[in-house]
């Protein structure tokens, strides 16, 4: 007689399956097109707090004697850059997790170098046929006439001192400044901020997004009041192919060339001088 023998146990299938086994390997989540939207009052704050800091810190440091221009150029380090990509960072890290600024962006698309540029010249190019007119034609007058009531930390930058000599060294000194606030980090943090942030957070306006975001940039720019139209009219088509391409490569482009356009200008200026 054979042994008795309990029942053989059957093969278990595995109730996950290798595929679900696999570990997904972790990347950075992404920022949707179209994130959530700003009500508008937060956005009109986002927008306008920057400049009315810088505005006010220009005024603090041109009250202990120091010129209006190096007063800018150290309030674009110490108070624009902090506060814009302060809280970029600081949206990221709530968001997604990450301390990175550009994790907070939204306009990403990016096109091949010949392209960007195609795109970016012509608003650029606009953008300093603009602002030279009103330099040359407009600043002064509207300087005098209509803001003439504002701190003269801010009225002076409409009016520079042409008969003012610069050393060597200073002028040296002046011009690395400018390029490195005014030409290359100030833009980097704006357009992050501006067309990478705040400017898709108002998409729910369509078309009236880029010309509303570009109204509130041209008012931000308290330090410059009689430069309005040109800012709002000069900035327009930039902001607008930056919404309209999904990309604040494009607009990032284009303030770079317009910057560096004016800091070899000035550079020109000096030289000529000397």
């Amino acid at each position: 007689m054979s042994a008795l023998t309990g029942p053989t146990p059957s093969t278990e299938i595995p109730t996950t399956s290798p595929t679900t086994r696999r570990r997904v390997p972790t990347s950075r989540p992404q920022v949707p097109d179209t994130p959530g939207q700003h009500p508008l009052w937060l956005s009109v704050l986002l927008h306008l707090l920057p400049g009315v800091a810088l505005s006010g810190f220009v005024v603090a440091l041109h009250s202990r004697g120091v010129d209006p221009l190096v007063a800018l150029l150290l309030g674009i380090g110490l108070v624009i850059m902090p506060l814009e990509l302060g809280y970029l960072a600081v949206y990221a890290k709530r968001t997604t997790g990450s301390w990175s600024p550009f994790d907070a962006v939204t306009y990403t698309t990016r096109f091949k170098t010949r392209r960007l540029l195609r795109l970016a010249i012509l608003p650029a190019v606009w953008m300093l046929v603009l602002v030279a007119i009103s330099m040359g034609a407009v600043d002064e007058r509207l300087a005098e006439s209509m803001f003439s009531w504002m701190p003269s930390a801010i009225t002076d930058m409409a009016t520079p001192d042409s008969d003012a000599a610069l050393s060597g060294g200073t002028a040296l000194a002046l011009v690395l400044a400018f390029f490195v606030f005014n030409g290359l980090l100030g833009p980097i943090t704006e357009e992050l901020y501006f067309r990478g942030h705040l400017l898709p957070r108002i998409d729910r306006y369509h078309r009236g997004a880029p010309v509303l975001e570009t109204l509130l940039f041209a008012l931000y720019h308290f330090h410059s009041p009689w430069r309005y139209p040109a800012i709002f009219l000069g900035f327009l088509p930039s902001t607008w192919m930056a919404w309209r391409k999904r990309s604040l490569w494009v607009s990032l482009t284009a303030h770079l060339i317009i910057n560096n356009v004016f800091l070899l200008m000035m550079v020109a200026a000096l030289l000529s001088e000397g």
